[in-house]
């Protein structure tokens, strides 16, 4: 593998003005995600074979280009609105689902989750500073802000990591020239600023990074983000997300099509249990009206706090 594999980041993801504290944003998707869908019912599943590892030459770019080069790529939109064939595994244990989404951007995200046979089961809307769910199976809903959310499943909350995680898109990154490094690994360029012999001999010694650890691979044609690897040393969590099969979304009327996203994603979290989650596109169309209704039907029990952040 080449130099630069296990080369960490301490929050790229993460915008200048947010707390050390939101280090676990990484971790919401996915346990929101597993929360909603082990409402229903598990099956067994197989444990799908690893991919080959895939080697070739590729011309050093620092880490600046990379940066630059990731910008520029990035899926830009207004509005997005997809279909998803998806399906979460527990310990070895799954269940498959259909995710209606609509997006706006910077603004709201709306979904609706069913099983096979297609009557819904959850409706979720997150807002800048509002969370709020409906659950059929049970007859109950969540209105209430990040903070209440976060206690709940221990971990922080934000807009913007749910709507990138969907699209491939990163989060605005720290520009620390002394600390940002460049390196290939695997025919993909990699992104960190921990070198690896450094992270390699805290571990030997059996001490603990203070920070969390980070490495991004961006594919070497059309430089998008092709795998995040996030680790918490001092909680033992890891969040592997992988972006496979970029096409391009339908536009709206008279508009070229330019916006690409990963039609395959698939997230790992390894915490007290091990669970992934596997969404496959089957249509995206963007800049486009949408709707985002939201009504709790009458007799159902509120849960959790009342409070939103601006309240």
């Amino acid at each position: 593998m080449g130099g630069g594999l296990g080369f960490a980041v301490h929050s790229l993801w993460f915008d200048r003005r947010l707390r050390t504290g939101n280090r676990r944003l990484f971790f919401c998707f996915v346990l929101c995600t597993l929360y909603f869908v082990l409402l229903t019912s598990c099956k067994s599943k197989k444990n799908l074979p690893a991919h080959p590892v895939v080697k070739c030459r590729l011309d050093y770019k620092s880490a600046k280009t990379l940066v630059s080069l990731l910008e520029k790529n990035q899926a830009v939109y207004s509005t997005l609105n997809g279909k998803i064939k998806a399906s979460v595994e527990v310990d070895d244990k799954g269940t498959d689902f259909t995710v209606s989404l609509r997006m706006r951007k910077d603004s709201i995200l709306w979904a609706s989750i069913s099983p096979a046979l297609g009557i819904e089961v959850i409706r979720f809307v997150a807002t800048k500073d509002t969370l709020k769910f409906i659950d059929r199976l049970h007859s109950n809903y969540f209105v209430g802000g990040y903070d209440t959310l976060s206690k709940m499943l221990n971990t922080e909350i934000d807009l913007d990591i749910l709507q990138s995680l969907l699209v491939g898109n990163s989060v605005e990154f720290y520009m620390e020239d002394e600390k940002l490094r460049a390196g290939i690994d695997s025919c993909r360029y990699l992104l960190g600023t921990i070198r690896k012999r450094k992270l390699r001999k805290v571990i030997q010694k059996g001490k603990e990074l203070k920070e969390p650890a980070q490495n991004i691979w961006l594919s070497d044609s059309v430089f998008k983000i092709s795998r995040i690897l996030f680790r918490e040393f001092e909680s033992n969590r890891e969040f592997d997300a992988r972006f496979q099969n970029f096409q391009y979304a339908d536009m709206g009327e008279g508009q070229a099509k330019t916006v690409s996203i990963p039609f395959s994603i698939q997230f790992i979290v390894k915490a007290n249990k091990t669970g992934s989650i596997n969404l496959e596109y089957t249509r995206v169309s963007v800049n486009k009206p949408q709707t985002f209704p939201f009504s709790v039907p009458d007799g159902y029990t509120r849960i959790g706090k009342v409070k939103s952040n601006n309240q």
